[in-house]
């Protein structure tokens, strides 16, 4: 703000009382000084903590659901993946069954005949009746081989999909995560600066005061200074408000207790360069192309529509291959004497079974096939142009990032001019009424603009670095790799600080 030897003391001014002047209450001046003495607004929480921007992140990436979500959807990718490699990976079949019949029968060549039997079979696989071979093989592939070979390869670009979208989430949630950081160390320094103000305004309070009690100045001015200094109290109650909600966001995307007040570094609001400028728009937006997670799981996905495509039009021209291997022990008996079998199970003994099929199919004389073709290309076209989407989406963020934090930049230029314009006012002002030359009102004007110009240059720095992140995210980066936090501690004082 202004130096500390700039105090607005009471000069030796060589004027006349003016007539029609009263002396002011003490009490007056007692009640604005108690209404402008610092209180807490919200309830200071039993446990504070300091957190910078790398914890934060840190904390984010470890305990937020959003982006455990994302995790899991890959681990279900990848279970789906591990299915569709095993197609032609063997069952395992291991049983037994028991058959009765007990009645007429009819022979092969038309006889009915009265026959009581029963058969027993245990081992691998089960299922076996007569003459049948094993129903259900003890070792079986059972697959279509075009399904073989190319859900495996869609269910591979699944997975890279889903890891994809896991990174997108991870930095849409870091970011979100980097503004809650932003807002509070903005309310933090915006809150810092009134303070300041606030100490410069509370000195022309009490030098209008003095100046109001000797006739050298009016009444009206002193109550002038007292509703400017009220209005700035105002504010910064406000402005605890807005920081404590500010820590309460911050822990609700961190997932924390929120009785716990959060708070960031002492110091001040760095400004962060995280993108060279050397990068035009046309540039950055073809490096997000290349780089965004979000493009790569677009891509992924209709890689898997084309494999699916595949798919269905080798459907009709590859088999369905069954291949079963079965061994056990069987045996059985009947009540027909003339076979020589006069009891049951005399006849138990080892027996194996190889059977092999490939069967083709043409379903629905080839309209249900032509029908799950036709599905499968829209499915792929439909994911040319979520790509397309995405792609056009991309480029927009970009191009809004960009834009403001060129925009942005300029707005710290300016409000970096306009605090030195604002403090170069005070000092005059200042300067003056310690000369004699003036009254202590007529500073009241300077002190203000120097407030609002402290608060400014804090938001467009704020602003700046969240557009910052903002770009820096939007061109595919992690916000994990900016380095750099905009909280820098026991560096410079905040902005309009005596310091500066």
């Amino acid at each position: 703000m202004i130096d500390d030897d700039d105090d607005l003391a009471l000069p030796n001014r060589k004027t006349s009382v003016p007539s029609g002047h009263e002396s002011l209450p003490s009490i007056e001046l007692d009640e604005v000084l108690a209404a402008l003495a610092f209180s807490e607004v919200v309830p200071a929480s039993s446990e504070e903590r300091i957190i910078d921007l790398p914890t934060a992140l840190r904390l984010a990436e470890a305990e937020n659901p959003t982006i455990a979500l994302g995790r899991q959807a890959i681990a279900e990718a990848v279970a789906l993946q591990t299915g569709a490699r095993g197609l032609l990976l063997p069952t395992l079949n291991a049983g037994s069954n028991y058959h009765l019949h007990q009645g007429n029968l009819q022979a092969s060549f038309g006889q009915i005949r009265d026959v009581n039997s029963q058969s027993i079979y245990f081992g691998a696989g089960a299922r076996t009746v007569a003459a049948e071979t094993v129903a259900i093989p003890g070792v079986r592939i059972f697959s279509h081989l075009g399904d073989a070979v190319y859900a495996p390869l869609a269910a591979g670009q699944i997975v890279s999909a889903r890891s994809c979208e896991s990174i997108a989430i991870g930095n849409a949630t870091l970011l979100a995560v980097v503004q809650r950081y932003l807002e509070l160390a903005m309310a933090e320094s915006t809150l810092d600066a009134i303070h300041q103000g606030e100490a410069q305004m509370r000195q022309i309070v009490l030098a209008t005061a003095a100046f109001a009690r000797t006739g050298q100045g009016r009444s009206g001015d002193f109550n002038r200074a007292c509703t400017d200094a009220l209005l700035l109290h105002s504010t910064e109650q406000r402005s605890q408000e807005a920081v404590a909600v500010a820590a309460a966001e911050l822990s609700r995307v961190l997932h924390l207790d929120p009785s716990i007040r959060l708070k960031t570094q002492a110091g001040a609001i760095e400004m962060v360069q995280l993108i060279d400028q050397g990068y035009d728009l046309p540039s950055l937006v073809q490096l997000a192309q290349g780089a965004r997670p979000e493009v790569a799981a677009r891509s992924a996905e209709l890689a898997a529509t084309e494999y699916r495509v595949q798919q269905e039009n080798v459907r009709p021209l590859l088999p369905v291959v069954s291949v079963g291997f079965s061994g056990g022990a069987f045996g059985g008996g009947s009540n027909r004497q003339d076979l020589g079998v006069p009891s049951f199970f005399q006849t138990l003994g080892t027996r194996t079974d190889f059977d092999v099929m490939a069967v083709w199919s043409m379903q629905n004389l080839g309209w249900g096939n032509a029908a799950l073709q036709k599905q499968r290309r829209a499915e792929r076209d439909q994911a040319t142009a979520a790509r397309g989407i995405v792609a056009n989406r991309i480029a927009r963020e970009v191009g809004d990032a960009y834009a403001r934090s060129e925009s942005r930049r300029q707005q710290v230029v300016v409000a970096r001019g306009r605090l030195e314009a604002a403090r170069a006012g005070a000092r005059e002002e200042i300067a003056r009424t310690r000369g004699g030359e003036g009254l202590p009102i007529e500073a009241l004007n300077s002190v203000n603009l120097l407030a609002e110009a402290g608060r400014a240059l804090v938001e467009a720095i704020g602003e700046y670095d969240l557009a910052q992140f903002e770009l820096f995210v939007a061109i595919g980066q992690t916000p994990h790799a900016a380095l750099p936090d905009p909280r820098q501690a026991a560096k410079l004082p905040a902005p309009g600080g005596p310091g500066e």
